[in-house]
């Protein structure tokens, strides 16, 4: 599926990190152009024009036709494919399925698929990026070759990575492009990693004003909400209309009450608007002004929920008499009004997910109050036996610190959590008949996909398997598909999926983009389809296959909870709708009959500098609704276990993995399929229904010869 990444270096918010620029100038990079000293035959540098476009961070490095290019330092493949520049700051690209992944073929592949290609021939070249070890990214374009690759792979200095041909439509004489991403994946300095003095500018950083006037905070506001309502796809499955149009007038009314509002102010309403707005995948990326300030203030109760009852979890020394006391009231408002209040208002997780929302009020104390942070305040608590406890909340800095602590090391949820941030995979055995797999996320490469197997294939042996996928935050899909033929037993079922955007594009509210023009049709692709909303793509769908080389086929038990997204959620969901894996945990973060994402819009406001990732792409997996799969909800767990204080806070344990383990031992596994599945024909049945046809055929055939010789015969 081809893919459009659009490249906006002159809208980036920050320079590369202090700490990339110091680690630059002490690089030794080899120059890429083999046989030729550093700095040989540059055609372009940053901030010089190539023609009317301003080239802004990349170095175009002339050579003839065909001439090797070698890898400038030690690094990891993470993307190789082809592509073209139609323009200056946006790229097509593309890998197509080539039974030998080389720029050469791809690039001949890609030119048989593509029949809108909006530049020369020549220009479809080769795309590489490598990982060094320090985690900056070089990216080259204009490659050619016959070097086979796989993501994952490693490459040494000086390593043959293809040969000269063409990247940028505007420059006639053969040439490639270098970039360099720093450790804050924005664009750094091309040049000083080769000893080269560098006319690279890093992009100034800029700073919201302090205050908006009424205007410019409608302004800003109204951008927002046209990008969702023109782009964001799932606007009114995560949100009613009618929600939809109270939240923005309550939001607007808040913004029109003065003349003025300060950016903090402003920061608070589009976070309480974003908040009714349900999705996993949408983000407000700025950083809270009041944590980023210090200038907060904290209750001297802490208060969690547990179930629909409120309790006082940790408190300051002078109120420590109350800690473990049930509060039946929080300023007049019963506990259970108050949840049924607030549990609309917790961002973060898709439609009406409940785990999520459950691990939030437990763990976010912030979220049990539900009001601004910013001012002093003092709170009343009315405990279950009608006694008052006045809780005058106090400045961060005068605080006397009683937040709770939780040690990374004890307390196994988040010892997982840390492990998983460090480690793609670990593997054990559990048991004589139990293997345990957890994954961290999918954005693995070939290399390590090998290195997978290798790990799993003595697991494979074993009749029982644990696939973790807690605190699995998703990755590449071809990824997850690869994956899950290891454990399918059968062809997947087809369950009507497909992907729906609002419209093919331009979107005149990407003028704020820093990603794409307001100018580009994004999806081509989309068409109206009868009776779907919106414009639809890849529904076109193909049974996913069992690998026949390389497969489980024993029990399987997958575990997931609040923190399990996107892929992390698709996987499990394929699983269970084949009837092929129970789920043992809680309710997944993102949806199972949809999620919104696969391309994002980075959208930020002209005044307040605030910045979004948008998602545009609603990917709908199963349209039909359940008893096993309510609508609008995560994929729910086959076995649930209740997420509590003790697991998040204190316990050594693993619940989750625990719970699994006694399901094993107690034979539990499928029930029954509960999924309805339409009557089909065995293809292994139609020989004998020949043959049945057949003989049938044979046998009229006899009785009317016999019955005409009958009648001759008399």
């Amino acid at each position: 599926m081809r893919t459009r990444l659009f490249h906006g270096i002159f809208l980036m918010l920050f320079a590369a990190l202090s700490l990339s620029a110091a680690a630059q100038s002490q690089d030794n990079f080899l120059w890429p152009i083999q046989g030729k000293e550093a700095g040989e035959d540059i055609l372009y540098r940053p901030q010089e024009y190539i023609g009317s476009d301003q080239n802004f961070a990349d170095l175009y490095i002339g050579a003839p036709l065909g001439t090797v290019v070698v890898a400038p330092a030690d690094g990891t493949v993470t993307f190789f494919g082809v592509g073209y520049q139609p323009s200056m700051g946006q790229i097509v690209m593309d890998r197509p399925d080539n039974a030998k992944p080389t720029f050469d073929a791809m690039i001949a592949a890609f030119q048989k698929e593509e029949k809108d290609i909006s530049v020369p021939p020549q220009y479809v070249c080769g795309v590489l990026i490598l990982c060094l070890v320090d985690g900056r990214k070089l990216e080259f374009s204009g490659l050619r070759g016959d070097v086979a690759w796989k993501t994952g792979m490693a490459v040494k200095q000086g390593d043959i990575i293809g040969t000269v041909g063409y990247a940028y439509r505007e420059i006639k004489e053969p040439h490639i492009n270098l970039s360099v991403i720093g450790h804050d994946s924005q664009a750094a300095d091309p040049m000083t990693p080769f000893g080269l003095k560098s006319t690279y500018l890093p992009p100034k950083k800029l700073k919201a004003t302090d205050v908006l006037t009424q205007a410019q905070a409608l302004e800003d506001f109204g951008i927002l909400t046209a990008c969702l309502e023109e782009a964001y796809p799932s606007l009114y499955d995560v949100i009613s209309r009618e929600e939809w149009a109270a939240n923005d007038s309550a939001a607007r009314a808040r913004l029109t009450a003065a003349d003025e509002i300060s950016y903090p102010d402003f920061y608070d309403v589009v976070v309480r608007f974003l908040n009714r707005v349900h999705d996993s995948h949408l983000e407000l990326l700025t950083l809270n002004p009041a944590f980023e300030t210090m200038d907060y203030y904290l209750p001297r109760c802490i208060l969690d929920y547990q179930g629909d009852s409120l309790y006082i979890a940790i408190t300051s020394p002078e109120l420590s008499a109350y800690k473990g006391r049930r509060v039946a009231a929080v300023d007049g408002e019963d506990a259970v009004t108050r949840l049924a209040r607030l549990r609309p208002q917790i961002p973060g997780a898709d439609g009406d997910n409940q785990s999520w929302a459950d691990k939030k009020l437990i763990s976010s104390w912030g979220l049990v109050y539900g009001d601004s942070i910013r001012a002093p305040r003092t709170t009343i608590l009315t405990l279950d036996n009608g006694e008052t406890v006045t809780d005058k909340w106090q400045h961060i800095r005068e605080v006397n610190i009683f937040r709770r602590f939780v040690r990374v090391d004890t307390v196994d949820y988040h010892r997982r959590e840390s492990r998983n941030y460090n480690y793609p995979y670990t593997f054990s055995q559990l048991n004589d008949s139990t293997g345990y797999f957890s994954l961290s996320h999918f954005d693995l490469g070939q290399v390590q996909i090998e290195q997978l197997q290798d790990s799993l294939r003595p697991l494979f042996r074993l009749p029982n398997l644990v696939v973790d996928l807690r605190h699995n935050h998703g990755g590449n899909g071809d990824v997850m598909q690869q994956l899950l033929s290891w454990f399918l037993n059968a062809p997947g079922r087809l369950t009507g999926s497909y992907q729906r955007v609002t419209k093919p594009g331009p979107f005149r509210s990407f003028a704020y983009s820093l990603n794409f023009d307001s100018t580009i049709v994004v999806f081509p692709e989309a068409r109206r389809v009868e009776g779907k909303e919106g414009y639809i793509m890849n529904d076109s769908a193909v049974a996913l296959m069992p690998d026949t080389a390389f497969h489980y086929g024993g029990r399987l038990y997958v575990l997931t909870d609040e923190t399990s997204t996107s892929a992390a959620t698709l996987f499990p969901a394929t699983l269970v709708r084949n009837h092929r894996a129970v789920t043992v945990g809680r309710e997944t973060r993102s949806g199972y009959h949809y999620m919104t994402a696969a391309k994002f819009v980075q959208l930020r406001l002209p005044h307040s500098l605030l910045m979004f990732r948008i998602p545009l792409v609603q990917c709908v997996f199963d349209p039909d609704t359940t008893a096993r799969t309510p609508w609008n909800r995560g994929l729910l767990p086959d076995y649930p276990v209740s997420v509590t204080m003790d697991e998040l806070q204190y316990s050594s344990r693993d619940t989750v993995l625990n719970h699994a383990l006694r399901l094993i031992a107690e034979g539990k596994y499928l029930g029954p399929d509960p999924f309805p599945q339409e009557v089909e024909e065995d293809a292994t049945d139609w020989p004998m229904k020949v043959t049945i046809i057949v003989i049938v055929l044979l046998v009229a055939y006899i009785i009317l010869h016999l019955t005409l010789f009958r009648q001759r015969t008399n």
